[in-house]
């Protein structure tokens, strides 16, 4: 029945955890867009992205960074300036700047039709109501 966004039981099943696998690589290509970075640095700025880092396993983190390292659109390099442990700096190359702008116009292409969707789902619900 059209207004229920329930599953089996009548429990709620957040889907959007799902949707992160297609906007994490572009939210990684994006910060390193703005800067060079180190892992954790990018996994605390995936935040003020809407990534919610409580659910983010830094492993998840890691191996889009390598494999996107694998395809050339990051380069890292050891930072032995730093206090502490090595730290693997990430940094964008051209192919990466290029996939990033691919990506972001796949992502605005969906967004249209997610609106198209909303809306027409928001006049199923009003058609309802007024029944």
């Amino acid at each position: 029945m059209p207004g229920r966004c329930r599953g089996e039981g009548g429990q709620f099943r957040p889907r959007w955890k799902r949707g992160m696998r297609f906007t994490l690589r572009p939210a990684l290509l994006l910060l390193l867009a703005e800067g060079d970075s180190h892992g954790y640095e990018l996994m605390d700025q995936l935040d003020s992205i809407g990534f919610d880092s409580n659910e983010l396993d830094s492993s998840i983190v890691y191996r889009h960074l390598r494999d996107m390292e694998e395809m050339g659109f990051i380069h890292s390099t050891w930072d032995d300036d730093s206090k502490g442990p090595r730290r693997r700096v990430y940094q964008i190359k051209e192919a990466g700047a290029s996939r990033l702008c691919g990506w972001l116009e796949s992502l605005d292409h969906v967004r249209g039709q997610i609106e198209i969707l909303q809306k027409r789902y928001q006049n199923i619900k009003e058609q309802e109501e007024k029944k």
